[in-house]
């Protein structure tokens, strides 16, 4: 599967709204090039999370539209870098709830999950395809009858 790296979120306050950024690296291998040549798609997955513990196990709070990578075939790693941009409301972000209703009353902790999603892949199993067909006797010369069948 293809890898990310140097992740990168960045947040700026624009009235009631924050324009979001987030930055990084898709990495594709050779062999993943040749599958994209071959009609695979890769679709980016940024998940926004509200994250009070750890990330791993805090509440989505929206996800950013995917969207697919350009993976080309070649014979060399291709590097795709990122830079995603989405504005959202100061209250979409507001992952501890104010029962006042104003998100700024506490601050609010967000990180984003980064996944690249690979669609297209062929059958886990391939499709049953049969040999030619041969009739088992059971007479007295079976042993002639399957040599002579063969």
């Amino acid at each position: 599967m293809p890898t990310t790296n140097t992740h990168k979120l960045s947040l700026f306050r624009v009235g009631d709204n924050v324009e979001m950024t987030v930055q990084y690296n898709a990495v594709f291998t050779v062999f993943e090039r040749h599958l994209a040549g071959l009609g695979m798609k890769f679709r980016e997955r940024i998940d926004v999370i509200g994250v009070d513990g750890q990330p791993a196990t805090s509440e989505i709070l929206f996800s950013f539209p995917n969207r697919i990578l350009p993976v080309t075939d070649g014979d060399a790693v291709q590097t795709i870098p990122r830079n995603v941009l989405l504005n959202v409301s100061r209250a979409a972000l507001d992952e501890d709830g104010s029962f006042l209703g104003d998100p700024d009353l506490r601050n609010d902790e967000i990180a984003c999950s980064v996944r690249i999603q690979a669609l297209g892949l062929p059958l886990a199993v391939t499709p049953t395809a049969f040999t030619n067909q041969k009739v088992l006797t059971f007479d007295v010369n079976a042993p002639a009858a399957i040599a002579a069948q063969a």
